[in-house]
């Protein structure tokens, strides 16, 4: 067997790389897109999101800087970053739903989106990993249906679809509200339970041997929500 038997049609650089080219686009596209959606669920799933360093802060004596501190980077953070953030995660899950469900409604797919979303930020306060894996459901499936059939995306009437953005800007505010509002009220209820966790732990005796604490430490923005709440 000579080497034109194995290869009857030939080995030419050219051919290599029309059959190559293709390969590369897809490598480069699947990584990107993979690279986005971790660093975008991970960031979306996590309870806190905005990691400061405040440790030069948290060791001072006086309990006052700490709280004021803490009051002025909680409203810095979900006053004015989050609702930033808010809506680039809407306006994401959006665009994935306009390729997901191509039928639906605008108004549907906004629905869809805010569920989502919330969902996700409410189980980030029960367990991360619960909310890591509803965050990435939707990405990965887009990427999983493109992988099976390319067809099913329709570029155009998906962005058709996405043209009827502004005859909603009321419920898209109003569901960008909502969405910090209830980052605050998850907030303030982690940090009343957190309290009467602390409290009724106080009330019991203390034993002999300290046991080690699973409890995360405070921060300087914990005791600015404790005291408030």
């Amino acid at each position: 067997m000579n080497f034109e038997d194995l290869f009857p049609e030939g080995l030419y650089v050219a051919h290599a790389l029309d059959l190559l080219g293709p390969v590369a686009v897809y490598v480069l596209g699947m990584s990107v897109y993979a690279i986005f959606i971790f660093r975008f669920y991970r960031f979306l799933a996590a309870r806190d999101m905005f990691a400061l360093d405040l440790s030069r802060y948290e060791k001072s004596r006086r309990r006052f800087v700490r709280r004021v501190l803490g009051v002025v980077m909680y409203v810095a953070r979900y006053l004015i970053v989050f609702p930033l953030f808010a809506f680039f995660w809407f306006a994401v899950l959006t665009l994935i739903l306009a390729f997901l469900a191509k039928d639906r409604s605008f108004a549907d797919t906004l629905l869809i989106a805010l569920a989502t979303v919330s969902a996700i930020r409410v189980t980030a306060y029960y367990d991360e990993d619960l909310s890591r894996d509803l965050a990435k459901i939707l990405p990965f499936a887009v990427l999983a249906i493109f992988l099976i059939d390319a067809s099913f995306f329709e570029i155009g009437e998906s962005l058709s679809l996405l043209e009827r953005a502004n005859d909603h800007r009321e419920t898209i505010l109003y569901y960008l509200l909502f969405l910090v509002l209830l980052e605050f009220a998850l907030r303030i209820v982690r940090a009343v339970l957190r309290g009467i966790f602390r409290r009724g732990k106080r009330a019991q005796p203390a034993p002999a041997v300290e046991p080690p604490q699973d409890e995360e430490p405070s921060t300087a923005e914990d005791d600015a929500i404790d005291s408030t709440a």
